[in-house]
């Protein structure tokens, strides 16, 4: 069922609201409406009913439940991003699952929210949205930060596992070859263990993904500026107002974006962000550089970012 009301006469953030559960989400449009920030255009108890009505309505923000019956809200965030991939979407889940969370987050989630956070924080964080900063509490966060560790920590297993079942096959290969040959003429059918060792067709091990950097000086490896994109990125700030602190181009800060998520083997922004909650920076990579003097100085950093990119 969807309920459409008027627009008031001031500009107000455009928002949606799905979730199957009938109270809660009369009782958050309540909340929206009453801040003053935002005006609930739409509600809806299921996401197929969005998608049909997505180009009348016109929304800048869609709060999305995750749990629903025909249609879940990642799956329903999925199709939103590809119709507009500008528009906010805001998960607001009642689990704590760190997997769920990690999911919503590598799949473009602009924020993750739980049902149970305070109202005043509620309408904080989704206005911190609208302004293009994280969609996070600070306990989000910090799930984040630790299921990418548990990640992390998955996978160096997988890597010592994989390593040392490769010594051991050349350990055996090498026992083998270092062996006394059998007799000349085997009986019929047999074969040599040897030759049949060195001759079988191996598998390879299935390739790891690069891990997490572990040491106290993981930041060796960024320039200046990627370190003072990052610190910047883990106070909620968009490209755009990164821009604005380093006195640089919005292109200039994607950049150093890419770079990041390549180097540190990230998937988003909202992950870097749970890095540096992880991990954070010293104070000496934490200072942040002086804006560029000029637009000179701008060029010249996008040119060294992108040389950099290519690497």
């Amino acid at each position: 069922m969807t309920v459409t009301r008027q627009m008031p006469s001031t500009h107000q953030t455009r928002v949606v609201l799905v979730d199957d559960h009938p109270l809660f989400r009369r009782g958050l449009a309540e909340l929206l409406s009453e801040g003053g920030l935002f005006e609930v255009v739409a509600d809806f108890d299921d996401g197929t009913d969005l998608l049909d009505a997505l180009p009348t309505l016109a929304p800048e923000l869609v709060i999305v439940d995750w749990q629903m019956p025909q249609l879940d809200g990642l799956t329903l965030m999925r199709h939103l991003k590809q119709r507009d991939a500008t528009l906010k979407v805001v998960l607001l889940t009642a689990s704590d699952d760190s997997r769920h969370l990690l999911d919503a987050i590598q799949q473009g989630a602009d924020g993750y929210l739980m049902k149970d956070t305070d109202p005043e924080r509620i309408l904080e964080r989704l206005q911190a949205v609208v302004d293009g900063k994280l969609g996070l509490e600070e306990e989000t966060l910090l799930l984040l930060a630790r299921r990418l560790q548990q990640d992390h920590r998955q996978r160096e297993q997988h890597s010592q596992a994989q390593t040392q079942k490769q010594q051991h096959k050349q350990e055996q290969e090498r026992e083998q070859t270092e062996a006394p040959p059998a007799a000349a003429n085997p009986p019929a059918g047999s074969t040599l263990d040897g030759a049949a060792a060195l001759n079988r067709p191996t598998t390879p091990d299935r390739p790891t993904t690069a891990d997490w950097p572990t040491t106290p000086d993981w930041y060796e490896g960024l320039t200046e500026r990627e370190r003072d994109t990052l610190k910047w990125i883990g106070r909620g700030l968009s490209n755009k107002l990164i821009a604005r602190e380093l006195g640089i181009s919005d292109s200039t800060v994607k950049v150093y974006v890419k770079n990041l998520l390549r180097k540190l083997n990230l998937h988003s922004r909202l992950e870097l962000a749970a890095w540096v909650y992880a991990h954070p920076l010293t104070p000496v990579s934490d200072a942040s550089r002086a804006p560029a003097a000029d637009a000179t100085g701008a060029e010249q950093d996008t040119t060294r970012a992108e040389k950099e990119s290519l690497r």
